[in-house]
C-alpha cells in the first residue's frame, strides 16, 4: 500500500484523476476523498486545493457529457473536498488525528443542528418523503410495512451518522496512506484516538436527555458512530499491546462498512 500511495501522490494528473474519477462511483468515492486528505497531508493545503480546481473541472466535463445534473454534481463536490482538505490539514498541522476526528463529530452535530432548523419540523419532512417513497415502492409491488413516524424521527440522525461513518473512514484510510508516504506513526496516532471531555459530555447530556423523551434520538446515533470507532481505536491499541498478528482489523472493518 505505501507503493501505491507513493506512487499516487507523486503526480498531480494521476491524484486528479482517482479525485475526479471515482466522486460519483458509489462506494468508490470515498478513495477519491481519502486523496485529497493524503495530498493535504503530504503535498499541503495549497497543493491540495489546486487538484481540487482541477477536479471539479474534470469533473464538469464528465457529468456534461454523461447528463448528470452539474450544478448539484460540482456543488457536492466542493463542499465534500474542501471539508476533507481541512481535515487533512489539521492532521498536518498539529500532527494530531485525535483532533480532526473531534472536528468531524462537532460538524456532524452541527449538520444536524442546522438541518432541523432549515427544515423547521425535519419529522414531518421525513414522514412526507418517506410517504412517497413507499407509495413509489407499491407501484412496483414492493409493499413496505413501517411506522413511518418512527423512522422520520430517526432519519435526520441516521443520514448525517452514515455521513459521518464514511467521513471517518475516509480520515483514517488518507492519514493512513500519508503516514506511509512520510514515514509516519498512524498506527500510534490512531490507538491514541480520543474524543475529549466536550464530546464525551455533549453524549451524556444527549443520553439524559433522551431518557426523558425530549427527541435527540438522531443526535445518539451520531455519538454512536463516534464511539464506536474510539472503540476500535482501544481494540487497536489492545492489539498492539498484545501482539496480535498483523491483518486482524480488516474483520473489525467490516462493522462500520455494515453501518
Amino acid at each position: 500500500m505505501s507503493g501505491f500511495a507513493t506512487w499516487l501522490v507523486a503526480q498531480r494528473a494521476r491524484r486528479v484523476v482517482f479525485i475526479a474519477g471515482l466522486f460519483p462511483v458509489p462506494g468508490l468515492g470515498l478513495i477519491s476523498a481519502a486523496v485529497v486528505v493524503m495530498t493535504a497531508q503530504v503535498k499541503g493545503p495549497r497543493e491540495a486545493l489546486l487538484d481540487c480546481v482541477f477536479a471539479l473541472i474534470a469533473l464538469a466535463g464528465m457529468a456534461w457529457f454523461s447528463g448528470m445534473d452539474v450544478p448539484l454534481l460540482l456543488s457536492s463536490a466542493a463542499i465534500s473536498w474542501l471539508l476533507w482538505l481541512a481535515l487533512g490539514t489539521i492532521v498536518a498541522r498539529t500532527g494530531s488525528l485525535a483532533l480532526a476526528a473531534q472536528v468531524a463529530v462537532l460538524v456532524a452535530l452541527a449538520g444536524l443542528v442546522v438541518f432541523n432548523l432549515a427544515t423547521n419540523d425535519p419529522v414531518a419532512y421525513w414522514a412526507e418523503v418517506l410517504e412517497l417513497l413507499y407509495a413509489d415502492l407499491a407501484t412496483q409491488g414492493i409493499v413496505v410495512t413501517a411506522d413511518i413516524e418512527q423512522q422520520a424521527r430517526l432519519m435526520s440522525g441516521a443520514i448525517i451518522a452514515g455521513s459521518l461513518t464514511g467521513g471517518m473512514i475516509v480520515l483514517l484510510l488518507g492519514s493512513a496512506w500519508a503516514s506511509r508516504v512520510l514515514d509516519g506513526n498512524f498506527g500510534q496516532q490512531f490507538t491514541e484516538l480520543r474524543l475529549g471531555y466536550v464530546i464525551g459530555g455533549l453524549a451524556a447530556l444527549a443520553g439524559v436527555a433522551g431518557l426523558f423523551g425530549l427527541g435527540l434520538d438522531g443526535a445518539l446515533l451520531i455519538f454512536g458512530v463516534a464511539f464506536m470507532f474510539h472503540g476500535i481505536a482501544v481494540v487497536a491499541w489492545w492489539s498492539r499491546r498484545r501482539g496480535w498478528p498483523r491483518g486482524w482489523w480488516i474483520g473489525l472493518c467490516i462493522l462500520p462498512v455494515l453501518l
